[in-house]
C-alpha cells in the first residue's frame, strides 16, 4: 500500500477524478477483461482514484452504453454467473485518444504549475512587477 499524502477537501477533487475515472477504466481494461469488483479493488488500491462501487458501476454502464465496452456473463464456480467487461475496438481507439491528450495535459499542467510555484512572492505577482 502507498504512503497516502494529505489531500484537498474531497468537494475540491469530485470533477477532477470523474473526468479521469473513464480513462483510468479503460486502462484497467486494456490490459484484460476485468470483473466490475476486481476494477473497484485496482482503483482502490491508488491513492488518487480510490472510488466506490456506486461510483465506479455507473461510469461502466455509460462505457458500455457508449459502446466502448461490452458484457458478458461467464460461469462461476461459486454462486451465480458473473460479468466480465472487455473494451470494444472503439474503447480502444478512446483510450489512444485519452492517452495522447493525458500526455499534453500532464505536460502543461507541470510547467503552469511549477511556473506559478517559481514566479509566487506571496502576494499575487511574479517577482519584479
Amino acid at each position: 500500500m502507498t504512503e497516502r499524502t494529505e489531500r484537498p477537501a474531497p468537494d475540491d477533487l469530485t470533477q477532477l477524478r470523474k473526468g479521469a475515472v473513464e480513462f483510468c477504466l479503460l486502462a484497467l481494461l486494456a490490459e484484460r477483461p476485468r470483473h466490475g469488483y476486481e476494477l473497484v479493488a485496482r482503483l482502490a488500491d491508488t491513492e488518487a482514484m480510490a472510488l466506490s462501487e456506486s461510483t465506479v458501476y455507473p461510469v461502466l454502464a455509460r462505457l458500455r452504453m457508449k459502446g466502448l465496452a461490452r458484457v458478458r456473463t461467464e460461469p462461476s464456480e461459486r454462486g451465480p454467473a458473473r460479468k466480465v467487461i472487455a473494451l470494444t475496438t472503439a474503447g480502444r481507439a478512446r483510450l489512444a485518444e485519452w492517452r495522447a491528450y493525458w500526455k499534453v495535459l500532464a505536460r502543461d499542467m507541470a510547467i503552469l504549475t511549477e511556473e506559478n510555484e517559481e514566479n509566487a512572492d506571496g502576494t499575487g505577482r511574479a517577482e519584479g512587477d
